[in-house]
């Protein structure tokens, strides 16, 4: 097959306004069948993009629970051209995924293979405190196609959380760097585009709804794929960490000859600078109405004369035009994504159970920061993953209250048309609740089962340590904890980190790698004299927040029936085997 002659030098800015069109696009069939990585064509097209959006969009919505089931499930149109297998944590997925079309297509790609502080300080470069540069990169070019599979083999080992770590204006260094903050518009947001969380973490968003709502898809080092919805689990930071919504750079190939098949081989991988871009924006660090002393925190996010918190104004700007907030599906919808994020936790303290790890000895000390290490901790341990859960509930509990309050002041945007908006959130949480259910295994291999009531009610006694009993992975107390076979040495460790599970917000600067006697309540010490935590949790309690205003709107003499199961009974072991 013979492609065209290629023009040197750079892609218009005219062709780029329109390379991000949201147009709808069927994926293509493989142009490479093989190993070998031909390019095809010097440069991702409007078409290209709106095929990614496709295959990621496919991925995201299918049920597959790996980046290597994702790669073989259905969704992937590619599957049967390979039989190779990749695994990967969040970073890897977002590059993977990327690679992995583009070697499937015929389309150049790079990645910065590795970074180094901007501000040359001796940090962990996932967590560095003033963002980093890119060091070094990699790419698909060469006098001779390359090879797919090993190329992105490669990924996993050299690619990190640290690569999304990086000022919009300046992160590329002497390179460039692989992503760009977009504007806050459906135009601009699409699937593919990366989600970034300052606090180690990565997604890939796959769906916007009509209601506003972004779906991410995530892999984590325990090899299990996740989806979740863009909030405050992702949290923003100042520009010189650039966290956010970024979209992949276009990158082109200059200077390559044409091969005997038509491919192209050798020349040089170039990208587009920021001001090339129609979608660059840095509204999501300085708002739409930045401050005039130019500081990002101090930046307005306004929505039609009104003043936002950025994640409601990203919601209100990818919404369909009339859409108003119905407090009910709020809730609903709410529900059921901590409900997802409840099973995706069992998915990984089961894997720790299986491992085994708490039939091992406690280490002696905590890693130097428990939301960011390496090794069987970050395997096997869920203190991030819990974190984010917590931030779930706090946020759903505040979410709702905001609403039930602006419902009543009549304010436009928020549309109730029922008869008694506390009841009905009041049933809708029962139902959700109810619905809701996990089965655990105890160290006695019976099984017990837990609603999302009992979740919520334990929430804070939840262990992420994965060298804690099965039971105390899952908050239990009384007859359910009876069959723990936790030492006192464990149960020390348990009680010494209370203040920790507290703790809903990640912190990756603080050190934390104290002996259990070393430990002590945040009060009575210092982060750096062991007093780590919060002194007490945020209020999670979204029943007791409907119970209160239910009660308040019914005749408490005569409470509707549903109010019987205001409360959860401690759930019993089951009879199964």
């Amino acid at each position: 097959m013979k492609l065209g002659r290629i023009c040197g030098g750079a892609i218009s800015v005219l062709a780029l306004n329109v390379f991000f069109a949201a147009a709808k696009a069927e994926i293509p069939p493989p142009f490479n069948t093989g190993a070998e990585w031909r390019i095809a064509k010097p440069a991702w097209d409007a078409q290209d993009e709106s095929s990614y959006a496709e295959f990621v969009q496919a991925i995201g919505r299918s049920n597959c629970g790996s980046l290597s089931d994702c790669l073989g499930d259905d969704a992937n149109p590619y599957r049967h051209t390979d039989q190779q297998s990749y695994r990967g944590d969040c970073a890897d997925m977002a590059y993977i995924l990327r690679a992995y079309f583009a070697w499937k297509n015929g389309l150049p790609f790079s990645y910065q293979s590795a970074m180094r502080t901007a501000d040359g300080k001796q940090e962990d470069l996932r967590y560095s405190t003033g963002g980093n540069v890119v060091f070094s990169k990699r790419n698909s070019i060469g006098r001779r196609p390359i090879n797919g599979p090993s190329f992105i083999g490669r990924i996993g080992g050299e690619v990190s959380t640290a690569m999304f770590r990086t000022h919009p204006e300046t992160g590329g260094g002497k390179k460039h760097d692989d992503f760009f903050p977009v504007k806050i518009n459906r135009e601009a947001i699409t699937p593919g585009i990366i989600a970034y969380d300052i606090y180690g973490h990565v997604g890939i968003v796959y769906d916007i709804l009509e209601d506003g709502r972004i779906l991410v898809i995530a892999s984590h080092p325990d090899d299990t794929v996740t989806r979740t919805v863009y909030g405050p689990n992702f949290m923003r930071s100042k520009p010189e960490l650039g966290s956010g919504l970024k979209a992949w750079r276009p990158v082109y190939l200059e200077g390559a000859t044409e091969a005997e098949d038509g491919s192209l081989r050798g020349g040089r991988l170039r990208a587009h600078s920021n001001e090339t871009l129609k979608n660059y924006s840095l509204e999501q660090f300085f708002g739409n109405v930045p401050h005039p002393s130019g500081e990002w925190h101090y930046g307005e996010f306004r929505y039609q004369n009104r003043t936002l918190t950025y994640y409601d104004y990203v919601r209100r700007k990818l919404a369909a035009p009339d859409f108003a907030y119905n407090p009910v599906d709020e809730l609903r919808n709410g529900l059921s994504v901590i409900c997802n994020a409840v099973k995706d936790r069992k998915i990984a303290v089961s894997r720790a159970a299986d491992a085994r790890l708490y039939l091992k000895p406690h280490p002696k000390r905590l890693p130097t920061n428990i939301f960011g290490t390496y090794g069987l901790w970050e395997d096997f341990s869920t203190p991030s993953r819990d974190a984010r859960l917590k931030v779930s509930f706090i946020e759903l509990r505040r979410a709702i209250q905001n609403l039930v309050e602006r419902e009543a002041e009549g304010d436009p945007y928020v549309r109730y048309e029922g008869e008694n908006l506390a009841f009905d959130l009041w049933r809708t949480f029962n139902e959700e609740k109810d619905t809701c259910e996990i089965i655990y295994r105890r160290t006695d291999e019976t099984r017990v089962r837990l609603n999302l009531g009992h979740v919520m009610d334990r929430l804070f006694d939840l262990s992420f340590d994965p060298y804690h009993c099965p039971e105390r992975r899952w908050g239990a107390t009384g007859v359910e904890a009876s069959t723990c076979t936790d030492d006192a040495e464990k149960t020390k460790w348990y009680n010494a980190q209370r203040f920790l599970r507290y703790q809903a917000e990640r912190s990756y600067d603080v050190r934390m790698d104290f002996t259990a006697d070393e430990l002590k309540p945040p009060m009575l010490a210092p982060p750096e004299e062991g007093g780590l935590g919060v002194e007490a949790p945020a209020d999670a309690d979204l029943r007791a927040y409907l119970a209160r205003i239910s009660f308040q709107a019914v005749a408490v003499s005569k409470p509707p029936s549903i109010y019987n199961a205001a409360f959860d009974l401690a759930p019993e072991p089951l009879n199964m085997p």
